[in-house]
């Protein structure tokens, strides 16, 4: 019986040599399109016509899909050789994506230590806090979240700009978050002033893109939530595989998880975090040959993040069970909002 590394070996290297030879070309594509598909895409809902308002928000809610996964990408330096190159794109990465608020080097950190710790950071605790709400203003939270306005993410993310304006911990994070909120005023009254419709379609792609990275990240795992810095027990990497699932589109056809350049194949990122976005089916592969188990396919996935919508306010993490050899996730109820490379946690 082959051992998860000697499977990896053997079996990766047919990708790597379909794939090795335009490791380039794939990774030059991605970066181009999703730099010049944003600016595109802010063209385009500047202009006076209702079609190409539509595929510029379309566009706008993708290439920032992509500034986010390549945030993730440049963080475990898998598209250039060069660390500061890594640095820097994952930077520009974060102006799109709107993770600018932080810097790049805060968010490797924190995402790097989820890596090694095995836990989700998240000192905020929706949950908690929704319950201790009136019942009025919860009522108003939960209704928008039942539509799919994610309220709560960005009541998480604006306590992340407004803690470190108020706590004298985080003071040395200040000066960026004011600079950066108030360029970002700045391009976004300029939008409006050219065209006051192009405001709801970035607001409309923004939203878009939350929806889109909570249900590929809802389901990744079932580590404990804890604040940043907290004391952790030492965990091993059986518990870190057994902890953590696959969200695909399809696993046989596994390209069609380009569209979301293969962040779902969770499994393997987390075994070999240093593999590049373009060899993880084929790790997925090695490691799980004959075996779905670990997998969250598509239809799940949709089916279940839209029917517990509302339970993983509440109820937290819930948990999932095989049965059968099928994976089971009517009681997993999954994690609202934890994308630890574009939220910092304070």
């Amino acid at each position: 019986m082959l051992s998860k590394d000697e499977l990896y070996h053997q079996n990766i290297q047919p990708l790597k040599q379909n794939f090795g030879k335009h490791k380039l070309v794939l990774n030059t594509y991605v970066v181009v399109y999703t730099i010049f598909g944003y600016f595109l895409g802010l063209y385009l809902i500047l202009l006076n016509q209702a079609e190409k308002n539509l595929l510029g928000m379309i566009l706008i809610t993708h290439t920032s899909i992509w500034s986010a996964l390549l945030t993730h990408e440049f963080i475990h330096e898998t598209i250039f050789e060069k660390r500061s190159m890594n640095r820097l794109f994952g930077s520009l990465m974060t102006l799109i994506s709107g993770a600018c608020y932080v810097s790049f080097k805060l968010l490797k950190q924190q995402h790097i230590k989820h890596h090694c710790n095995k836990v989700g950071y998240d000192g905020f605790s929706i949950t908690s806090w929704v319950l201790s709400l009136p019942a009025s203003i919860r009522a108003v939270l939960i209704t928008l979240e039942f539509f799919y306005i994610p309220v709560l993410s960005f009541i998480s993310r604006w306590r992340t700009l407004l803690v470190p304006l108020l706590r004298p911990d985080y003071k040395y994070m200040r000066l960026r978050i004011v600079i950066v909120f108030l360029i970002r005023v700045t391009f976004f009254s300029i939008l409006y002033l050219i065209n006051p419709w192009s405001i709801l379609y970035v607001f409309l792609a923004h939203i878009a893109m939350l929806n889109i990275l909570r249900v590929y990240d809802c389901y990744h795992h079932t580590f404990d939530i804890i604040p940043l810095g907290s004391p952790v027990p030492r965990l091993t990497n059986d518990y870190e595989q057994e902890n953590t699932f696959s969200s695909l589109i399809n696993r046989k056809y596994y390209w069609t998880n380009w569209i979301f350049l293969n962040y779902g194949y969770h499994n393997a990122h987390h075994y070999k975090p240093n593999v590049p976005w373009h060899e993880l089916p084929n790790l997925d592969k090695a490691m799980y040959p004959s075996s779905e188990v670990h997998c969250i396919l598509f239809p799940d996935l949709i089916i279940y993040y839209h029917r517990n919508r509302i339970n993983r306010i509440y109820k937290g993490l819930g948990s999932p069970t095989v049965k059968e050899g099928k994976l089971q996730i009517n009681k997993f109820w999954g994690i609202i909002m934890n994308i630890s490379f574009i939220v910092y946690d304070v």
